[in-house]
């Protein structure tokens, strides 16, 4: 349970008293009326930066009135995020009282602050007294609510942010190998279940350390992008390109053998050679060399890519810029 804070002094109850606390979330708009007395057994109470006046996990029987000063409401210790910001007129500790539970979270002071402090029993009188008390005391906990309503739309943003950032290749905007990895594995087993045919195409640039070497990496970058952009606007709706890391692509493709995996990636190949890239004033064209491969039971995502990746090798020392595919 905290503790009363050893640094207060009990607050006056005259009227320019009742000016000093009007302005506070709690007595905003109520008539003091009946509230004096139980004003006397409050307290006045300072705390230095870094203190933390309620732990999560703990008891609390004590509202807090900001006075001066600001606290930050935290899910972790003193070093972690602030979920919520109190300053002057902003309260701490109500949740706790009304739901008869243990602190949710540390509530640590940010800037040296002066606090009212209000017993949970003196708490309870006021609302008693003063229909004013409740009526700001449910305004506090509305707010209170929205605000960590907002604090956890905004993770959850970013969380998806994050989780596109972890998926999602940031040159060329397609999906990358962690994403692959695990969309294959999924893949094989739904297509395997649902007995559908999956094939998978391998794609690498040809001459792509001359191209580099010839014309700078960024306009190897620029050719990258240019390949992930015939994927994103000539693959069919269900088939799904990703960059499999350096020159290399990889493409899922749903619903056809390696026979019609074949024309899709001649197809992309051939696209490929006639994209320009204007680099410089000029216009560059690279070319692709493509490895088809589709799955037959108890594949694994090794096997099938593996496979695929053997096509592609016989296309680079078959003369590149074509397709081969894994039929013998």
């Amino acid at each position: 349970m905290n503790e009363q804070p050893s640094s207060h002094q009990p607050p006056s109850t005259t009227p320019r008293q009742w000016e000093r606390y009007r302005h506070l979330e709690l007595f905003r708009d109520v008539n003091p009326a009946g509230l004096e007395g139980l004003l006397e057994n409050c307290f006045e109470a300072v705390y230095r930066r870094g203190e933390i006046l309620l732990r999560a996990g703990s008891e609390n029987r004590f509202i807090y009135l900001v006075l001066a000063g600001r606290l930050a409401v935290k899910l972790e210790g003193r070093e972690a995020s602030p979920l919520v910001e109190l300053g002057p007129g902003a309260c701490a500790g109500e949740m706790s009282i009304l739901s008869h539970v243990n602190v949710s979270a540390h509530v640590v002071v940010v800037e040296d602050a002066r606090l009212l402090v209000v017993d949970q029993e003196i708490l309870w009188s006021m609302i008693d007294a003063s229909h004013g008390v409740a009526r700001n005391l449910l305004y506090v906990l509305s707010g209170r609510i929205r605000q960590v309503n907002e604090r956890l739309l905004e993770s959850a943003a970013s969380l998806e942010r994050f989780e596109q950032y972890a998926t999602v290749d940031a040159l060329t905007g397609l999906h990358n190998r962690r994403w692959l990895d695990d969309m294959l594995a999924h893949e094989i087993i739904r297509c395997g279940r649902d007995d559908i045919p999956l094939s998978v195409a391998m794609v690498d640039v040809d001459h792509f350390k001359g191209f580099n070497d010839t014309h700078g990496h960024v306009a190897g970058d620029e050719a990258l992008r240019a390949v992930a952009g015939v994927f994103d606007h000539h693959l069919r709706p269900v088939d799904t390109a990703a960059r499999y890391g350096g020159e290399e692509f990889t493409v899922l493709m749903r619903g056809v053998t390696a026979e019609g995996a074949g024309r899709i990636a001649e197809r992309l190949r051939r696209q490929i050679a006639a994209t320009p890239i204007p680099w410089e004033g000029a216009i560059l064209h690279v070319t692709v060399s493509i490895g088809v491969a589709d799955g037959v039971p108890d594949d694994t995502p090794n096997d099938l890519v593996g496979r695929a990746d053997a096509a592609l090798y016989r296309a680079k020392i078959n003369g590149r810029d074509r397709v081969e595919t894994g039929l013998e």
